[in-house]
């Protein structure tokens, strides 16, 4: 008996590695290991943890809070269909972020992990701003899930170095686009004449990129002196206040604000209420009622769509992948809306991010992609080898007229 268990001992050993040999040549003759029928796993930022998507129909979302507004679009279009509707695990990473980087990384990965292993995965869906989303791209690329990126844009989540190639699918097009679109945008405002441009920019990966790609891209023009840039950082130190006689001085046609909603909101403010004083000793001018101010992505506060609540005596355009919805519901075509209509272009992307995981699956995540259906973003879903949005008419960003300018005011 004891010889026979010696022999049994022995086989462990060589079944052991047969078996791992096995689950390895599995991993490498199918491109992903997912199940096109399973579960889909959605990450998302949240103060309040919702169970599933039936109880987020009554979440309401915090309008600074891109992911809970991602979420709503993404559970509205699960509720949309029949009753036959695929498994939704909803993984709020919402206190994991509080943690240190190293700590609030692991944490995430432990969450994900333990939810892919309790059955098979169709995708995972990250709802994630740019800066949460790399350890939910690391995780779903090393463990060959596929992965959409609902509303982060940031150029380098998907670089080819990281082969997320046919696994890593991004919904919004890059800030590198929105650099691009910028550029051309102020390019189409010369006209004939030198354009004198004042670009804020705030200190952090959203701000610094796009002010170094607008300043290429625009290289061309500032060195043919048909438009001129002054550069300024937008520190926790720096006083718009203080900047004021300076930009009045400076006889500016166009100010461009790259970063978030609270800081441009007070440039905004300082701008339309500035009056010069005595000490003041270039030429008196309107006021800056002649200005032109353009808004980075992040900078858009939707409440400036609202002309009860804001009322500025000089244009303000927002560079947008999507219209505003206010601007859509301004549509006299648009039927009325219901709870579950009443979108941002977050909760579009979150809406679209369901049906084009099921559509993607369907193609088997073949890449290029084939065009994926119809969208409410009105973004063309084709995506190429590295899983970006390819270029299209539909697939930029677009500077639209927010309703709190009163261009009549400039008269």
């Amino acid at each position: 008996m004891q010889e026979l268990l010696n022999w049994a001992r022995r086989l462990v050993y060589p079944a052991a590695m047969c078996l791992l040999l096995w689950a390895g040549w599995q991993v490498l003759a199918s491109p992903f290991v997912f199940d096109s029928s399973g579960k889909i796993i959605a990450v998302y930022d949240g103060d309040l943890t919702v169970q599933d998507c039936t109880e987020a129909a009554h979440m309401t979302p915090d309008k600074e809070n891109i992911s809970e507004q991602a979420l709503g679009g993404f559970c509205a279009a699960w509720r949309a269909l029949p009753k036959a509707r695929p498994e939704v695990d909803l993984l709020n990473v919402h206190n994991e972020k509080d943690d240190r980087v190293e700590s609030k990384t692991t944490k995430m990965y432990q969450q994900l992990a333990s939810r892919v292993a309790l059955g098979p995965v169709a995708g995972v869906i990250s709802l994630l701003t740019s800066p949460d989303s790399p350890p939910v791209v690391r995780f779903c690329r090393t463990m060959q899930i596929p992965l959409l990126l609902a509303v982060a844009a940031n150029d380098d989540l998907m670089a080819p170095a990281e082969d997320t190639s046919g696994l890593v699918f991004r919904m919004m097009p890059t800030n590198g686009r929105q650099a691009e679109d910028m550029a051309a945008w102020l390019d189409q405002q010369v006209h004939g004449r030198q354009l004198r441009v004042a670009i804020f920019h705030e200190p952090n990966t959203f701000g610094e990129f796009l002010q170094r790609q607008l300043n290429h891209v625009l290289l061309p023009k500032t060195r043919s002196k048909e438009i001129t840039l002054f550069n300024f950082e937008v520190t926790e130190q720096l006083e718009f206040a203080d900047l004021m006689p300076q930009l009045w001085c400076e006889r500016l046609d166009m100010i461009v604000y790259l970063g978030f909603a609270p800081r441009a909101m007070d440039l905004l403010n300082k701008l339309r209420w500035y009056k010069a004083d005595d000490q003041v000793t270039c030429p008196a001018r309107d006021a800056f009622k002649k200005v032109t101010v353009l808004l980075s992505s992040g900078a858009y506060n939707e409440e400036l769509n609202d002309p009860e609540k804001y009322a500025f005596p000089f244009e303000i355009y927002a560079v947008l992948p999507t219209q505003p919805a206010a601007m859509k519901a301004a549509k006299p075509n648009r039927p009325n809306a219901s709870q579950d209509d009443e979108e941002t272009a977050a909760s579009e992307y979150g809406y679209d991010s369901f049906s084009l995981l099921e559509d993607l699956a369907a193609q088997k995540f073949k890449i290029p992609s084939q065009p994926v259906g119809t969208s409410k973003t009105g973004h063309d879903y084709h995506f190429d080898k590295n899983g970006e949005l390819m270029p299209a008419e539909k697939n930029h960003y677009q500077a639209y007229l927010l309703a709190s300018s009163r261009p009549e005011r400039k008269q």
